[in-house]
């Protein structure tokens, strides 16, 4: 037998006896059987303990294997904490194993197998504190293919491969990898009403990233047993439906539409007598009043072939309101406006396409996604239903120290923002490629979360270190204890529900979720009764509420109430993009259904529907503020916001559609009261409208301005404001007039710059949003530390009191390009005490960032609004004396240059025989003169060797702007006068040219054709061209090896390349060489994602240098000669052996900056 069949007759009849034989196979022989019985450890709800054996891999681990029998229903939930404890006290008894398998199994042979090992603390040894499980659940009513695929294919003979073999990130690429060909494959083929959104894509990603946020939501249901897996079975479908859609989409129409907008988002018929039926009938019995545009009312009759026996099906689903399942149509002063088409109207039949195919299909269609993915664009794709099926999901919500196998609520956040970011314009190119590149890692925000409600509470409470250090036990998964007396939990517990949290770009909202566990975790331990929580969560209802509430709470579980008063009161989201609300509440609606227990006896099965979160999640621009509107308040003003405020906070408990509804249209009065009311106190007429008809009800768009009084309620600021920000710089397009650049110069930020990125833009607005002594905790690019147009912001940090910082370095976002970090910043008065470390480890997972912190950190004092530099007190001390001795290249008599730019290489750099062509193609004599004139040698970034360039045998058609007449001042814009003349001089090039006119015409929509020709150079060195013809140092931009050459006059460079001109070249070569530089240029400039050196002009000029002087003019003639020869050296062979030379110009560097043993040491990194 097959590991993959052993695995599978393990499965259908377990047995204690097969455990054995199972590890044998799969490690290879190396189990040593020891079958012992094991009665210390089997006290209830345990029994038939067994330690079957050991492994003992090649990398010296070994592994201990029990198993258990459990007297009670095997579920993903339940037991798992007395499981966990038994196996820790185990592992802890026996000492010399690693870690173990340990099988727990119930009398039907479902079963746990957990892989529990202890990690190493940072010495190596192991203490027995630091436990981490990873499991799958295996039932036979489960597919278990990733446990039978993983383990049979696992090499058990070495640790870190087995750990893999239960690695959860696997198996959600995998999950994300289907999912987005599913989604990409349905963008071509889906069809939506367009009604409010013209631009197809973009309609179509948005209702597909709903639909698929729908669909996972009732899965979830699906795996709670709320609703039956038979809406899911094409055999069953096929006997309750007639397909007779006219666009194929009869599932979707008769089935989810109604289960959506009919089902989930009304009450059971039985807690209802007139609910739950279809929209003929409510006409006929009266219920209706516009049954085309009334959601509630089952549509599609005519596509089931058996009412009754669909009703059936649905009665039993609970009702679940919240908001995730309000069908979008709407009227408009009296139009319709379809968006979710859900209608019996046969007009809007054949506008809305979703094909049963896309669902169904067993089959893998081979579908050419050519229009999404750049490389490699066909693929192999399925229904969306086999792919659901395929896949193990638990309702459990993971942990960083306890993992199911399988896709949990937590880890579908990076699936959604990974859709996200393919939906979104900035990211899409990259998300195309991407497996996981935008979402937040785990233990990333278990660590700022972590870290943030440590300060935060250490403010309540003392910020000694005993205080601190209970905090972080508070916090921590490892430790079940409260380490608080009495007097001090009743503190934290008030100060919890006081603290408001915001994520000013929360995406698919993990931070907030990381928020909403840790608390839970907290509340656990302070309150494990919950008698406080409760009291406190229904004494903060309106009195009015109180009852119902405290009712509905009846038999609801005690994390299903910390969650609920947590989100209510504490928790807070904002995000451009709609869609990325919507996710964010699903997450959080996800994590609350979890939490509840089914009683058939009890009205809506006991389930309670779910709050209202239009109002703790909002859509809206965080960036730009309303202005100064909050202070243009009269006494009526502050008494309807207040209406305002108790009504929001009605709809969030309500239960009821209908109560909700006028609820809403109450808000629609008040909003409209405070518009007549606001104008009377002078509040422009466009300010009011934007106040007054922002409705965060609409799921559809998103407000262009942001205000937290507005929006939340909360007037004096956030005590934490946390998140990951979007990366984009300012010089892109935010449409098609403007840049963001444009969109944020007048928001009175005092980080702006134009070459700079929007990350350092939230930073200010997260710090303003914060209350005084709030603290704010980011993770974005680390470039704003050295970045030239970084320098406002380090500025405006100095003005604060920053905490923590820790230099992440690449890696975090998988094939994300970009170096980050994580900073942590109070607003108070600065300390001058920031903690800071620089982590050099590529993989970022397990890693204790707080006692990596706390043992290879250092405290920067004297920072200001030069680079940030985190390093010892020697290599502080080592900075400042660079940059007393050293002058930066900038600030010598030199000209450092970007190399051309010509926007569409294939029309500008041509080969030799290109170049012939073009020659021969002249006229005449003259004008073949005038043109080889202009076609030039060329060099690119890759052609620059160390000391050396190779040339490529390549040239480029040198045309500045307006050529010919290009030192004509007059001519401003984009010339025909000079494009006459150039066909008229050059008529050959602009032969050449025409070819490619079309995309020519296409570079830089801004600027092409408009401020220059077609035909010209994107960026031609207008200002500087006559460098060129230069003797000049060339250096490229991007590589992991730091590269410069001396390029001779008449040799072109392309950007990204640049150079530099100077009447010292080759003193300032030879530096450039040093490895003091090397050290310097590392320090100092950014890096990508891959730990390649950005080395821009702007970080370039920066290289300090010592400036020539009579007493140092010995030293500075001996680098010249040592660099004579080496480049005579190069020329006759470019592998020439240089290094002697070339470590004496490294003593005459250090000698330069008369550098000591200990500083030397430092630079070559002999520490």
């Amino acid at each position: 037998m097959t590991n993959n069949e052993i695995l599978l007759d393990f499965i259908n009849d377990f047995k204690p006896a097969k455990v054995n034989p199972l590890f044998r196979e799969l490690s290879r022989g190396t189990l040593r059987p020891y079958e012992e019985h094991l009665p210390q450890y089997t006290s209830a709800p345990f029994s038939d303990g067994y330690w079957h054996g050991a492994m003992q891999l090649t990398d010296e681990n070994e592994l201990i294997v029990c198993s258990f029998m459990i007297h009670k229903e095997l579920s993903e939930r339940s037991g798992k904490k007395e499981q966990y404890n038994l196996a820790k006290k185990i592992l802890k008894d026996f000492q010399r194993y690693t870690g173990g398998f340990f099988i727990f199994y119930d009398t039907k042979g479902d079963f746990r197998f957990s892989l529990i090992y202890d990690i190493p603390g940072p010495d190596g040894k192991r203490y027995g504190n630091n436990f981490r499980r990873y499991t799958y659940f295996v039932s036979k009513e489960q597919t278990n293919k990733t446990f039978r695929t993983r383990l049979s294919e696992a090499d058990f003979s070495y640790f870190e491969n087995i750990r893999d073999a239960f690695s959860v990130e696997k198996v959600t690429k995998a999950f994300y990898s289907e999912l987005q060909n599913w989604y990409f494959w349905a963008m071509n083929i889906v069809e939506f009403p367009d009604d409010e959104d013209k631009d197809k894509n973009s309609r179509n990603a948005k209702n597909l990233i709903r639909l698929i946020t729908r669909i996972i939501f009732i899965w979830f249901m699906k795996e709670k047993r709320l609703i039956p897996s038979s809406l899911f079975d094409k055999q069953f479908i096929d006997n309750l439906l007639h397909y007779n859609d006219k666009t194929g989409s009869t599932y979707y129409k008769a089935i989810l539409q109604n289960l959506f907008f009919a089902t989930l988002n009304t009450k059971m018929r039985k807690d209802e007598s007139h609910s739950r039926i279809f929209v003929e009938d409510a006409q006929k019995n009266g219920y209706t009043s516009d049954a085309y545009l009334q959601q509630g009312y089952y549509r599609y009759s005519r596509f089931i072939k058996d009412k009754e026996k669909f009703l059936k099906e649905f009665e039993n689903i609970p009702f679940l309101n919240g908001g995730l399942f309000e069908c979008l149509d709407k009227k408009i002063d009296g139009k319709e406006v379809r968006i979710d088409c859900f209608s019996d109207n046969p007009k809007n039949e054949t506008r809305l396409k979703v094909p049963d195919e896309i669902f169904f299909s067993q089959e893998e269609v081979d579908a050419d996604l050519s229009a999404f993915l750049e490389n490699n664009n066909r693929r192999k794709v399925r229904g969306l239903i086999p792919i659901l099926k395929s896949y193990n999901f638990t309702t459990d919500e993971n942990t960083p120290i306890d993992e199911e196998v399988a896709l949990d609520p937590e880890l579908l956040g990076k699936v959604f923002e990974n859709l996200l970011a393919s939906y979104n314009p900035e990211t899409a190119v990259t998300a195309r490629k991407a497996t996981g590149s935008y979402y937040t890692p785990r233990e990333i925000v278990e660590y700022m979360v972590t870290e943030s409600l440590v300060m935060h509470l250490a403010g309540t409470l003392g910020n000694d270190s005993a205080t601190i250090g209970k905090l972080r036990k508070l916090f921590s998964y490892s430790d079940d204890n409260n380490p608080f007396d009495a007097e001090e939990t009743e503190s934290i517990i008030s100060s919890i529900e006081k603290i408001r949290i915001l994520d000013p770009a929360c995406g698919s909202g993990a931070f907030p979720m990381g928020i909403l566990h840790k608390l839970v975790l907290a509340l656990h331990k302070l309150d494990p009764q919950n008698t406080k929580w409760k009291k406190r969560l229904i004494e903060g209802v309106p009195p009015e509420l109180q009852a119902e509430v405290e009712q509905s709470l009846q038999n609801k579980s005690l994390d299903y109430i910390r969650k609920l008063g947590l989100i209510e009161h504490c928790i807070f989201g904002v995000d451009i993009q709609e869609i990325a609300i919507q996710i964010s509440k699903l997450r959080f609606f996800i994590s609350l259904l979890i939490e509840q227990e089914i009683d058939d006896s009890k009205e809506n099965r006991d389930i309670r529907a779910l709050p209202n979160l239009e109002t703790k999640f909002v859509a809206a621009n965080t960036l730009i503020e309303l202005g100064e509107s909050q202070y243009l308040k009269s006494q009526e003003v502050i008494n309807l916001e207040e209406e305002l405020f108790n009504v929001r906070e009605r709809i969030f408990y309500t239960n009821s559609r209908s109560e909700k509804y006028k609820l809403q249209c109450r808000l629609t009065d008040i909003r409209n009261q405070l518009n007549t009311e606001l104008a009377k106190v002078g509040l422009p007429n466009d300010k009011a409208e934007e106040i007054t008809q922002w409705d965060p009800f609409d799921q559809n768009t998103h407000a262009k301005w942001f205000d937290p009084e507005w929006m939340f309620g909360i007037k004096i600021g956030f005590d934490i404001v946390i998140g990951n920000p979007p990366y984009i710089q300012l010089q892109k397009a935010f449409d098609d007039k403007r840049k963001y650049a444009d969109l944020y110069k007048n928001q009175n930020f005092k980080t702006f710059d134009r070459t700079g990125d929007i990350y350092c833009l939230f930073y200010e607005k997260g710090i303003n949003l914060l209350c005084d002594g709030g603290h704010l905790a980011f993770i974005t690019s680390n470039k704003w530390m050295r970045a030239g147009y970084g320098e406002k912001l380090r500025q405006f940090f100095n003005s604060y009191n920053p905490k923590i910082l820790i230099d992440l370095g690449p890696g975090v976002f998988e094939n994300a390009t970009v170096d980050t970090n994580i900073l942590i910043i109070q607003k108070v008065k600065n300390a001058h005490k920031l903690h800071a470390v620089t982590i050099n480890e590529k993989k970022k997972d397990n890693i204790d960032f707080s006692t990596l912190l706390e043992q290879n950190g250092v405290i920067l004092q004297n920072l200001s609004g030069d680079a940030w530099f985190i390093g010892s007190d020697a290599e502080q001390r080592l900075k400042e004396k660079i940059e007393r001795i050293g002058k930066p290249l900038k600030e010598w008599d030199v000209n450092i240059y970007r190399g051309i730019l010509t926007g569409l290489n294939e029309a500008f750099i041509i080969n030799d025989a290109r170049r012939k062509e073009i020659l021969d193609n002249c006229k005449d004599e003259a004008e073949r003169r005038r043109t080889e004139a202009i076609i030039k040698p060329i060099l690119r970034g890759r052609d620059i060797k160390r000391y050396y360039y190779e040339w490529a045998g390549l040239w480029v058609i040198f045309i500045p702007w307006h050529f010919p007449l290009h030192e004509d001042t007059s001519i401003q814009g984009a010339s025909e006068i000079a494009e006459k003349e150039l066909g008229r001089q050059y008529s050959s090039v602009y032969n050449h040219l025409l070819q490619y006119k079309e995309a020519l015409s296409k570079r830089n929509k801004e600027e092409t054709g408009i401020r220059y020709e077609w035909y010209a150079l994107q960026r031609c060195a207008a200002t500087y061209y006559p460098e060129f013809e230069k003797e000049k140092v060339a250096f490229k931009a991007v590589g992991k090896n730091l590269a410069f050459a001396l390029i001779p006059s008449g040799v072109m460079i392309t950007a990204p390349a640049s150079f530099m001109t100077s009447f010292n070249n080759k003193y300032i070569l030879g530096f450039l060489y040093s490895k003091f530089v090397l050290y310097f240029i590392l320090k100092n400039a950014d890096k990508t994602g891959a730990g390649d050196v950005m080395l821009n002009v702007q970080s370039f000029e920066k290289i300090p240098i010592p400036p020539i002087t009579p007493s140092n003019q010995p030293i500075v003639s001996q680098i010249e000669s040592l660099v004579d020869k080496i480049l005579a050296a190069k020329k006759d062979n470019p592998q020439a052996d240089t290094s002697t030379w070339e470590r004496e110009i490294d003593r005459l560097v250090y000698e330069l900056y008369d550098l000591t043993e200990e500083e030397i040491r430092i630079i070559e990194n002999k520490n």
